[in-house]
């Protein structure tokens, strides 16, 4: 391979300082909230340098979100390679969901937002990577769920494809809460960690097949 131009790595620090520039931006104020003149006051740029690197606010936003996305699928990756049967790979992954979303709260939260409608017909070369990758996960959960049913850990009499679905949306959910869900919860004294593992309960409850005790016919 050809060792990468002066040009070229200067053009790579460039095009990293915007990015940074912008997932500060990002972060501290919502997407809806920030400007391109902002983002080019932060990463001490003039705007048409800006436009140079990225053609609009999303396609930055894109650019942010992922790095956040590499994160979490490379967390999967890692749980898909567990020496365990498919209901612990299954078990991980969610798990790795969580983990994700308290160790990057602010790559989870936009994360999430980039999965609604207003982004669904971005073209950008981020956004198209995003998707190979959230596609990618869900891969990883449909391939250990079906591994689970072959080695008996997880029941079989459900698609593995819907069932995949059901525990990812479930997750999901379970971590971006409306305003009354906190209140009630916080009102019975019940925390997030506490409302995760009692997650877990439910997911392994629906989950795990059912093997019938000793001595049952």
């Amino acid at each position: 391979m050809a060792p990468t131009s002066r040009r070229e790595r200067e053009r790579q620090k460039r095009q990293m300082q915007i990015i940074r520039a912008a997932e500060k931006a990002f972060f501290e104020r919502g997407y809806d909230n920030v400007t391109m003149d902002e983002i080019a006051e932060r990463a001490e740029v003039n705007k048409a340098l800006l436009y140079y690197y990225f053609k609009n606010k999303e396609a930055l936003f894109f650019a942010v979100n992922l790095y956040g996305v590499r994160i979490l699928h490379k967390m999967y990756s890692e749980c898909s390679e567990l020496e365990t049967d498919g209901y612990g790979k299954v078990k991980a992954m969610v798990d790795a969901l969580y983990r994700f979303s308290k160790e990057h709260p602010d790559y989870f939260r936009i994360y999430c937002y980039s999965g609604t409608e207003r982004f669904e017909m971005s073209e950008t070369e981020d956004a198209r990577e995003i998707v190979d990758l959230r596609t990618g996960m869900w891969r990883l959960m449909v391939e250990a769920i079906i591994e689970g049913m072959k080695d008996g850990s997880i029941r079989s009499d459900l698609d593995p494809v819907e069932l995949s679905i059901y525990i990812h949306t479930l997750a999901i959910n379970s971590l971006n809460l409306d305003l009354t869900s906190r209140m009630v919860l916080e009102a019975r004294k019940i925390g997030r960690d506490r409302f995760w593992r009692d997650l877990e309960i439910f997911l392994e409850s629906a989950l795990k097949n059912q093997k019938p005790e000793s001595g049952d016919s």
